[in-house]
């Protein structure tokens, strides 16, 4: 009895413990940079054509580390600025990552994969909305083209469909921020 009684208040106490534990949500960057022609720049990632991307884990400041990502694509950028923040989260769990995107000019280089991609190149902006496949980030990029100068928000919930595809559900639609 006394055994019972100790496994059930060690049970409780982790499952309240558990409720309570923060989870570690972090930020991903994404740079948008585009040249003097307005075409965007776009890596090929595990086979999809995308925005450069990097998760921000680095004791760096912002300013760096969008710098550091144009290096890693073999160019230097100019004009950097903040131009969408959106939360991003998957279904049933509770962790949410806080996605920036940042948009940049081409200011000289040559262009190159960054280690983690296979291609690189340049796209009219109608071609990479075409090319990418995620209608997460070509919307956030039709908002970006259509607010220039402004901070553009949003909430989206990730989740898998009856055939284990990745899908989203809009939370809170676009809006500006700034």
């Amino acid at each position: 009895m006394k055994i019972t009684l100790t496994l059930i208040c060690l049970v409780i106490t982790s499952n309240l413990y558990s409720q309570n534990t923060k989870v570690d949500n972090y930020s991903f960057f994404k740079l948008y940079v585009t040249n003097d022609k307005g075409e965007v720049l776009l890596v090929k990632w595990e086979g999809q054509w995308e925005i450069a991307g990097n998760r921000y884990n680095e004791s760096f400041s912002i300013k760096e580390f969008v710098k550091k990502m144009g290096k890693e694509m073999g160019i230097e950028i100019k004009d950097t600025k903040l131009c969408g923040l959106f939360t991003q989260r998957w279904d049933g769990q509770n962790l949410t990552t806080i996605m920036h995107y940042y948009k940049a000019t081409f200011a000289s280089g040559t262009i190159k994969p960054p280690s983690d991609c296979t291609d690189i190149k340049w796209f009219s902006f109608d071609e990479a909305l075409k090319v990418i496949p995620y209608e997460i980030m070509t919307s956030m990029m039709k908002q970006i083209k259509k607010n220039p100068g402004k901070v553009i928000g949003a909430d989206f919930e990730r989740y898998k469909d009856s055939n284990n595809v990745n899908q989203h559900r809009t939370i809170e639609d676009f809006y500006v921020m700034n």
